[in-house]
């Protein structure tokens, strides 16, 4: 046991027998000159036992008090011949016990007072560490809100930036541009799902962001490229369809946390939604110039390419034949066999003639049962060939068709077709030039139908 440690230990038994001590040194000084002069001395040694209990609180000096006054009694009674001085120590005894009983109320209200003040200054206390927690929360909440607002607005910018991104190669450059300027660091790439990567090809099969500290000690991947030594990817995904992976790597290692990873998966979702839009917007395109039964192009946009390819043969002296074809008896088909079996009839045409055209050709639905259709870098002798052998395909092919019987119909069905090819002696508008396409095939059916007739200018 150190020095410090009995000093200190000695302090405390001094300081805890000081209260008994000084009692005692009290009340023996009290009781022998109390024989000598009872009623002189028993105020003057009891007031500061009285003041000292007040002061101290302690059990032991509130029965030397009590003791104090019974010996005065005492004294009274049996020491002290004269009646006066009986009713003077008397009228003392009683004064210290009303010193003491007002001393005692004072004592307690003003322990009832400081308890109170001490249960309001530890509400006080309490309400103000509530108060500096409520702050102290406030400020990181208006920090991290700080930060969301910078994060909205650099989306916001995002979002501007794919406003007129229609095509896929330039979503792509953008979405790594702004990938590097939403984080300041690192490489980026928006790349397209490929099974020969191993990166893309494991994001899709776990369908999982993928943050990675150091690659090349990474068992899931290995031999693979040592330059980049952190990565961090995330799928781009759409329609329930897996386009690809957004993809940040540096030399560093451990370089992205993992709240990088939850800021790439929100502009993830923005990038998806870009390449979402510009799908739907190409579907849509596709759509307004496609015909929905035979997925042929429709009337209007055909018109709109015959203006152009007529200008385009005229300028380069490029043979150009505009055609159409009209099914024959068409309306007893639908009249006979319903309006089902004559769509049915007409996605096999426009099958036959995708099969039979060439390539380079321009084929649309024209009205109800009728076709048109350009041959580009078709002479008038190669576009009659062409169309011969599509006429007498329809004609051979059986049209089985369904109807509420056990066996389907088989139908034959046979085309006419009438056609014009571009003349560098007669200079013809586009009305002109399918007006005279038009005659052709009139010219075909009044010859008997299931034929291909030519307009031949005079």
């Amino acid at each position: 046991m150190s020095k410090n440690r009995i000093s200190k230990n000695t302090i405390d038994i001094i300081s805890d027998s000081l209260v008994p001590i000084a009692s005692g040194i009290f009340f023996i000084f009290w009781a022998v000159n109390l024989l000598k002069h009872p009623v002189a001395y028993f105020p003057i040694i009891a007031f500061p036992i009285i003041i000292f209990y007040y002061f101290s609180g302690s059990i032991f000096s509130a029965i030397l008090v009590f003791i104090s006054i019974m010996t005065g009694i005492l004294e009274s009674l049996f020491f002290i011949d004269r009646y006066s001085e009986i009713c003077a120590l008397l009228f003392e005894c009683l004064a210290i016990f009303g010193v003491y009983a007002v001393l005692e109320l004072y004592r307690k209200r003003h322990v009832n007072v400081r308890n109170k003040f001490i249960s309001k200054y530890e509400d006080l206390s309490r309400k103000i560490s509530e108060k500096e927690s409520i702050i102290l929360e406030n400020n990181i909440l208006s920090s991290n809100l700080s930060g969301q607002i910078k994060n909205f607005r650099k989306i916001g910018d995002i979002l501007q930036t794919f406003h007129d991104s229609l095509s896929e190669k330039e979503i792509v450059h953008k979405s790594e541009d702004i990938a590097f300027r939403f984080f300041s660091k690192g490489s980026w790439k928006l790349k397209k799902y490929s099974e020969y990567d191993k990166i893309t090809y494991y994001i899709k099969q776990n369908s999982v962001p993928l943050i990675v500290g150091n690659i090349v000690e990474d068992k899931r991947f290995n031999n693979y490229n040592s330059e980049k030594m952190s990565l961090i990817a995330v799928p781009i995904e759409f329609n329930g369809i897996f386009w690809g992976i957004l993809e940040g790597y540096s030399r560093e290692e451990n370089f992205f946390s993992q709240e990088n990873l939850q800021q790439l998966s929100m502009i993830s979702g923005i990038i998806a939604t870009a390449l979402n839009n510009f799908y739907l917007y190409k579907k849509l395109q596709t759509l307004a110039i496609t015909d929905g039964l035979t997925s042929l192009y429709t009337n209007a946009y055909f018109k709109e390419r015959l203006g152009e390819e007529l200008n385009r043969s005229r300028s380069n002296k490029i043979p150009l034949s505009l055609g159409i074809l009209d099914i024959d008896h068409f309306k007893n088909v639908n009249d006979k066999y319903g309006h089902q079996s004559g769509d049915f009839v007409l996605r096999r045409i426009a099958s036959i003639l995708r099969l039979n055209f060439r390539e380079s050709d321009f084929i649309a639905r024209y009205g109800g049962e009728e076709f048109a259709f350009m041959m580009l870098h078709a002479s008038s002798k190669e576009a009659s060939k062409i169309l011969e052998k599509i006429r007498a395909s329809v004609e051979h092919e059986d049209f089985f068709i369904p109807v509420e019987s056990l066996l389907p119909v088989c139908l034959k069905i046979t085309v006419s077709i009438g056609f014009v090819s571009l003349s560098d002696k007669v200079e013809s508008s586009e009305e002109e030039f399918l007006k005279n396409a038009d005659k052709a095939l009139y010219k075909a059916k009044i010859l008997g139908r299931n034929r291909v007739e030519e307009y031949l200018y005079e």
